[in-house]
């Protein structure tokens, strides 16, 4: 699986997110990486194997009113959900309104394997955390706005 696609959109939303939440790199990468877990690199936006208008939708899988809300959001604003801008904007309009507890806990985080886990528990809360994936998503985001190799990171 190529990671180029989620690398490049990374190296724009990384540095996003960090002017928007007074977040590090790292911090932000932790965040991508749960999106990056969620989504297969931001690249499968609508739950595979679930009914159209069932399961998760968008980078972050939104599911139930979550989902609901995701699409009416899309609506509103006249953004195809697919979009960078739609996903991008949905999640801010999130960590800004209902998570505002983990942009704090993602701001506390001392390193990458913090931030990733305090992203996952405040605001995926998923049923199969797989944390170890969701860190080797981030490794690749933060290795992204770093111009340097995953392997090479140990935080």
């Amino acid at each position: 699986m190529s990671t180029t696609f989620f690398q490049d959109t990374c190296r724009f939303v990384v540095p996003k997110l960090m002017t928007e939440f007074d977040w590090r790199d790292f911090q932000a990468a932790g965040c991508m990486g749960n999106l990056g877990h969620e989504s297969g690199g931001l690249v499968e936006l609508r739950e595979i194997g679930a009914a159209p208008g069932r399961g998760g939708y968008g980078w972050a899988q939104w599911t139930g009113p979550r989902r609901i809300a995701f699409l009416h959001y899309c609506d509103v604003v006249k953004f195809d959900w697919h979009s960078e801008e739609a996903n991008y904007g949905y999640l801010i309009k999130e960590l800004h309104e209902s998570y505002g507890h983990t942009v704090a806990a993602v701001a506390k985080a001392p390193n990458l394997q913090a931030a990733t886990r305090a992203f996952e528990r405040g605001y995926e809360g998923a049923g199969i955390v797989a944390m170890t994936d969701r860190y080797r998503w981030a490794k690749i985001a933060w290795a992204a706005v770093r111009s340097t190799s995953p392997f090479e990171i140990t935080a």
